[in-house]
């Protein structure tokens, strides 16, 4: 079953010297419980891809679907309420501790543990941003953006700090709590060798989306 849909999305943007088209006449289909592998150098409009498909942005031409309901630019809060997001950067708020920055997602204690548990972070809640390896930071990250279980999971460059091991330990924690809890996941990366994890890959080429 499709959770979301582009259809003929296209995006451009404006600038001193003039519009520069990102994506042109880009579809897309997500479906429940799909992983999906999104690939390419820096620039090639994965970012913006990204944002569309997590309501942060709105596409000039074509249509969102998400569970078989339009979505329009007045709208997108329909989409944003059930996606989690992972930044390339942490944005963890270093004033709080980790339970606090995950419950900021989340008022449910017992969800809160179930998380902090499955991700192995229960021994870290009370510890700060600063006492952490970056790749403890960024299981904090995965594990606050699914803590409310959304339908759908983007991810943005979610390993560029990390270690190989620790890179590859973020990727598959995504690609297993997606099973766990029934979440659809898009990933956007340049590492290429992520790609075998993933039941769909694609890249941008010519601002258009391709299977590979």
């Amino acid at each position: 079953m499709k959770i979301l849909e582009l259809k003929k999305i296209s995006k451009a943007y404006s600038s001193n010297i003039g519009e520069s088209k990102i994506l042109d006449d880009v579809n897309l289909s997500l479906k429940n419980k799909e992983n999906i592998f999104l690939f390419g150098p820096s620039g090639c409009g994965k970012s913006t891809l990204l944002n569309i498909l997590a309501g942060l942005d709105y596409p000039d031409e074509g249509e969102i679907y998400f569970q078989n309901q339009i979505i329009k630019k007045k709208s997108l809060e329909l989409l944003q309420k059930d996606l989690g997001i992972i930044f390339q950067d942490h944005y963890l708020i270093s004033e709080l501790n980790i339970f606090d920055n995950i419950k900021l997602k989340c008022n449910s204690l017992e969800e809160i543990k179930v998380i902090l548990k499955y991700f192995e972070l229960l021994d870290l809640k009370n510890k700060f941003p600063n006492q952490l390896s970056n790749g403890q930071k960024q299981r904090v990250c995965v594990a606050r953006a699914l803590v409310s279980k959304p339908k759908i999971l983007i991810a943005d460059e979610p390993t560029s700090y990390l270690d190989r091991k620790n890179a590859d330990l973020v990727i598959n924690l995504i690609i297993m709590a997606s099973k766990k809890f029934d979440i659809s996941t898009v990933v956007a990366s340049h590492d290429m060798s992520f790609q075998s994890k993933f039941d769909k890959s694609y890249t941008i080429d010519n601002k258009n989306l391709i299977l590979c």
